[in-house]
């Protein structure tokens, strides 16, 4: 997944968050039990106690624990995948520029190779690659 995509699917969560008054506790355990935030929202509007309560639940009888280790806010996750975002941008820009250089400094080398080769082609010189006689 790209983190374009990530960071549309965490602003989903942050949407479930908001509606569905759950914690930032239960949207981590709903993420890492990998439910669909989308999906979530389509559901006939549960109660959140209802919500909140099944993925604890759910949760419980996956990883044999109530919580998480440790909660990350939903907040932190969604700076991290923008700034994940903005390096990745960072790093096709300068892959770019850099191919870009390279290409440049392919085309330097075929030039002065053909130059080399061809020992200079002036305008009396034929395509031989020898210097002209005095006979031609």
């Amino acid at each position: 997944m790209n983190t374009k995509e990530m960071v549309d699917q965490l602003h989903a969560w942050v949407k479930v968050k908001r509606q569905c008054a759950l914690t930032d506790a239960h949207v981590q355990m709903a993420r890492e039990l990998g439910l669909n935030a989308k999906r979530l929202l389509q559901a006939e509007s549960p109660e959140p106690e209802t919500l909140a309560r099944r993925i604890e639940n759910l949760y419980l009888k996956r990883f044999k624990k109530p919580l998480p280790d440790s909660v990350s806010p939903l907040r932190q996750a969604l700076h991290d995948a923008r700034a994940r975002e903005r390096a990745e941008a960072r790093e096709r820009r300068r892959r770019k520029r850099q191919a870009e250089k390279d290409h440049l400094e392919a085309m330097r080398i075929s030039m002065l190779t053909l130059r080399h080769l061809y020992g200079g082609i002036g305008a009396d010189d034929d395509y031989s690659g020898r210097p002209p006689t005095a006979s031609n």
